[in-house]
Formats: C-alpha cells, sequence, structure tokens
C-alpha cells in the first residue's frame, strides 16, 4: 500500500495511540529532549524559517517552531492537521502533498520529518527527499528519525526468535538516501539501544530512572547502528 493513503486515515488521536504503546512513548520522551539539545547548537540565534514535514498532530512542531523565527507544517492528513493547528496557533499549516503539489514558501534553513522514513515505501522516500532538498537552502539542516531499524538489537534477537520483523531501513540504506538526494549525515543519536528485549519494554523501566541510565549506552559512537530508533541529522550540499 502506498504510505500516503494509510497516512491520510490518521486522525486526531494519533498522540493517545503513541502514549499507549510504552516502547513508543518512551522514544517520544528522548526524541523531545534531544531535540532541545541539538537545536541550539545548530541555531544559537533561533532558526530564521523552519518546515515540519508530515507534521501530523504537530508532535515535533511543537517541540521545535518555538526556537523558530517562522514556522511551517505539512500534512497530507486533514483530522491530524485540526490538532496540530490547536497546539501551534502561531504556525502555518498545509495540507498538502509536497511530491505532486508546490508549497508556497521560501526555502526554509531547517527541515524535520519524523517517523516517516521508516513507514513508506521506497520509491516515496526518494520522491520526498528529492522535495525536501527544493524546500531547503544549501548548506540548511534536515533532521529526521528512523524508528524502523532492521539492525536494532531489538529486531535482530526478534528474528532469531522467529519472530517476522518486516523491516527495511537499515543505516547504510539511509545513509545512501541521503547521499543520492543531495544530503550529507552530520551527527547521528541513537535512542533505546538497551531495550533489546520485548521484557524491557514495560512500563515499570522504561519509566525508571535505570533506564535513564542505561540510556547513556545509546550515545556511544555508532551506537544508532544497532538502535531501534535514531535521529540523523544531515545537512545539504
Amino acid at each position: 500500500m502506498d504510505y500516503r493513503e494509510s497516512h491520510q486515515q490518521r486522525g486526531e488521536n494519533y498522540d493517545e495511540l503513541l502514549a499507549q504503546e510504552p516502547i513508543s512513548a518512551y522514544m517520544t520522551r528522548i526524541e523531545k529532549d534531544l531535540l532541545a539539545n541539538i537545536i541550539p547548537v545548530l541555531f544559537p540565534n533561533s532558526i530564521p524559517a523552519y518546515l515540519d514535514f508530515a507534521c501530523g498532530t504537530a508532535r515535533i512542531t511543537s517541540i521545535v517552531a518555538p526556537l523558530s523565527q517562522r514556522a511551517y507544517g505539512v500534512d497530507i492528513s486533514a483530522g491530524m492537521l485540526e490538532k496540530a493547528k490547536e497546539k501551534c496557533p502561531h504556525t502555518a499549516f498545509f495540507n498538502a502533498d509536497i511530491t505532486r503539489d508546490i508549497l508556497d514558501i521560501e526555502p526554509v534553513n531547517l527541515i524535520t520529518a519524523f517517523r516517516f522514513f521508516g513507514n513508506a515505501q521506497h520509491a516515496l522516500r526518494e520522491e520526498v527527499l528529492a522535495a525536501l532538498n527544493r524546500l531547503l537552502q544549501k548548506g540548511g539542516y534536515l533532521i529526521i528519525n528512523n524508528h524502523r531499524n532492521p539492525w536494532s538489537l531489538r529486531a535482530v534477537l526478534g528474528r532469531m526468535s522467529g519472530a517476522a520483523i518486516d523491516l527495511d531501513l537499515t543505516p547504510v540504506k539511509l545513509k545512501k538516501l541521503l547521499n543520492d538526494h543531495g544530503f550529507i549525515i552530520k551527527k547521528t543519536y541513537g535512542i533505546g539501544t538497551w531495550i533489546f528485549r520485548s521484557a524491557l519494554e514495560q512500563p515499570k523501566y522504561l519509566d525508571s530512572s535505570i533506564a535513564r541510565y542505561l540510556e547513556h549506552v545509546s550515545s556511544l559512537p555508532a551506537s544508532y547502528l544497532i538502535s531501534p530508533d535514531a535521529i540523523i541529522v544531515a545537512r545539504k550540499r
């Protein structure tokens, strides 16, 4: 199925659905903490212009938009955008498909795209990266995540135990995709490297002080290669 179609069916309860799944809630929390540290380093004096692609209910927009002078969000789900507008009243939102529609904005300095590339089919990833390249200024930053890494310890051990793991976006494949579309990876941040068994996905572990301690493992060099989620900071050549 074209990911566009499945995404359009998602509505304003998306945040609640993420919160109900312990590991998704954990990843969301760590992504927020990391972005709060990453953005000020890249843009010490605020982001001149920012776009959140596949913004959904503004989960990421609400974190980054306050750090920008001008903020935009774009998504093909009208239902999710209604929720986004409530969260970020000062952000301009577009109900559009950037691979088919022209977004009437000047090139921006930063684009984020979360929970998209791991879910989308390969052809759509290619189309979107080409469009994002056009929407980003030369030297601008693209920050994305990959929450469906088939190389993660969690996925590898799952396959060894006989689980059907339908993941295809390896770190090497993602790097090639970015390079092919004019982006160079500058920094990576692993998330949840230590969560390698389903038993560790329980709230009693994920919400504990032990989790905060173990999460330091994710900051080790190249840990993103075996993490179930990762933030990737790339720059347009």
